[in-house]
């Protein structure tokens, strides 16, 4: 796969760090409420709701090591060198649920 992107380009010219993600952002909150959102409109039956499900800060949620405010990959050097266009990560999300349900 990496020879039909990089095609007959020079390798030494592509060098650097690329992240690969899907695009879009969330929170641990926000993909925790996709998930019970899918199982609700699926009719899985929750001891919780999706609407009852509420942020935790970092400020209050103490690790031994700090935790960075903002950990977003960014895709940009990636898909611009690369002219790709990574899918939202509700889609990858949506499909493993899919997967699961079955």
């Amino acid at each position: 796969m990496l020879h039909r992107v990089l095609g007959d380009q020079n390798s030494a010219e592509l060098g650097g760090v690329y992240h690969l993600a899907a695009a879009g952002e969330t929170s641990w909150h926000g993909f925790a409420r996709f998930v019970l959102e899918h199982a609700e409109r699926n009719g899985v039956q929750l001891k919780v709701s999706s609407d009852k499900i509420g942020a935790v800060p970092t400020e209050a949620y103490p690790l031994p090591a700090a935790r960075p405010h903002n950990s977003r990959l960014a895709l940009g050097k990636l898909e611009t060198t690369f002219q790709l266009k990574m899918p939202p990560w509700q889609q990858g999300a949506q499909r493993m649920l899919d997967e699961i349900q079955r």
